[in-house]
């Protein structure tokens, strides 16, 4: 052994970055129980559950999706990082600057838009159906992840991943994003991790060789009703988590987003809310103006303005609020950048667990900012992962202050 033997283990994890790192650590692993929720709940496509979204560097999201491909094959794309960039368009480079045994360093480029931004990331195999991913600094902040890879069958494994971040570390840009709201920074990484995981699927699809189509644009909305949420083994994963489902199109876009969270408030009152819709600006964060016609909350259909300004999204038009049955709302956008943006409210109750209410939406790339627009030119999987940040905002949003009855 030589000096360089020892000395490899210290360029692969600086002491600057030992903080950081003691707190990606702490990435527990999901119980089985979990996981069997998980799994049932990626079936449209995939399947993000979010942990003390309100918690910064602390929060924990996962994004799991179904991959069409053996779990060896999964695996050697994951731990391939040098050829990333031919399949996320966003990274311009990987270079791996050092290994010691199953642990090496990377620098990733990525062109952001507006910037290019750099990270300095540690890759380690820590068993056949787990890889750590450490970002000890970059432009976006610190951060880590948890990959876990579960066999279906022979042909179809689960990928699963687990993160945290801390973009309050990181660009001027990136920090403003996350202080825009408690929310914003666990929004960001269920974005950044729908990417990864999606665009990991396809690659594992491509090397298992079943034909995959050209990379999907940033929505696809055919139209049709928005599907409400089916009971299922999910909700007993609440009020732990807040939960969140995207289903995907046969090309892999997209096409609606599902958000859901619990509350052990009264349903009634929950129900009021969402009917009262010329209360919008006040429960809504993002909502900078909102005027409707004056008819009471029992009309089915009434007609109002919305203006929207958050940091990833912004949009003014038309909407008309529609009834259907006694606990559901649906906004449907009629003019103007909101056109194509589409909601729907559903509340239900359980005796034992609760009130859930649920918003299911679709991606609508009009109303993303310069922002949303500048990362995601090359990766249109982000326009929808800033949607469901918007979706998880006002869920919590909506649900802030109802107490138990």
């Amino acid at each position: 052994m030589n000096l360089l033997h020892f000395a490899l283990p210290l360029l692969l994890a600086p002491t600057v970055a030992q903080a950081q790192l003691a707190r990606a650590a702490r990435i527990e692993a999901l119980t089985a129980d979990t996981l069997a929720a998980l799994t049932e709940m990626s079936a449209p496509g995939a399947a993000a559950l979010v942990f003390f979204p309100d918690g910064g560097a602390q929060a924990r999201t996962t994004v799991a999706v179904r991959v069409d491909a053996p779990m060896e094959i999964l695996r050697r794309a994951l731990l391939d990082a040098e050829r990333w960039p031919e399949f996320m368009p966003a990274l311009t480079r990987v270079e791996q600057t050092a290994r010691f045994g199953r642990r090496a360093a990377y620098r990733f480029d990525i062109a952001a838009g507006v910037l290019n931004v750099h990270a300095n990331t540690a890759i380690t195999e820590r068993s056949a159906r787990r890889i750590d991913l450490d970002v000890d600094a970059s432009d976006f902040g610190p951060a880590g992840a948890r990959w876990e890879l579960i066999p279906q069958d022979r042909n179809h494994t689960m990928l699963v991943l687990t993160s945290w971040s801390d973009p309050a570390q990181g660009h001027w840009l990136f920090r403003q994003a996350a202080t825009s709201d408690p929310s914003a920074t666990a929004g960001m990484n269920v974005a950044v991790d729908l990417t990864l995981t999606l665009a990991l699927a396809r690659r594992a699809r491509s090397l298992a060789g079943t034909p995959t189509p050209v990379r999907p644009a940033a929505g696809s909305d055919d139209g049709a009703s928005l599907p409400g949420p089916v009971p299922g083994r999910w909700m007993a994963l609440h009020p732990r988590y807040y939960t969140m489902v995207f289903a995907l199109t046969p090309e892999g876009a997209v096409r609606t987003i599902n958000v859901t969270g619990q509350t052990f408030g009264p349903a009634a009152e929950v129900v009021a809310r969402i009917r009262d819709v010329s209360h919008y600006r006040e429960h809504l964060p993002g909502v900078r103006a909102s005027t409707w016609n004056a008819l009471p909350n029992d009309i089915d259909s009434a007609r109002g303005h919305l203006l929207l300004r958050t940091p990833f999204d912004a949009g003014e038009g038309d909407v008309e609020r529609r009834l259907e049955g006694a606990s559901t709302v649906f906004i449907d956008g009629r003019s103007g950048e909101l056109a194509a943006s589409r909601w729907r409210w559903d509340v239900s109750s359980d005796p034992v667990r609760g009130t859930f209410l649920s918003l299911t939406g679709v991606p609508n790339a009009a109303t993303a900012t310069l922002l949303t627009r500048a990362v995601s030119a090359r990766e249109p999987f982000l326009v929808p992962g800033a949607a469901a940040l918007r979706q998880l905002v006002w869920l919590r949003s909506m649900l802030s202050g109802i107490r138990p009855g």
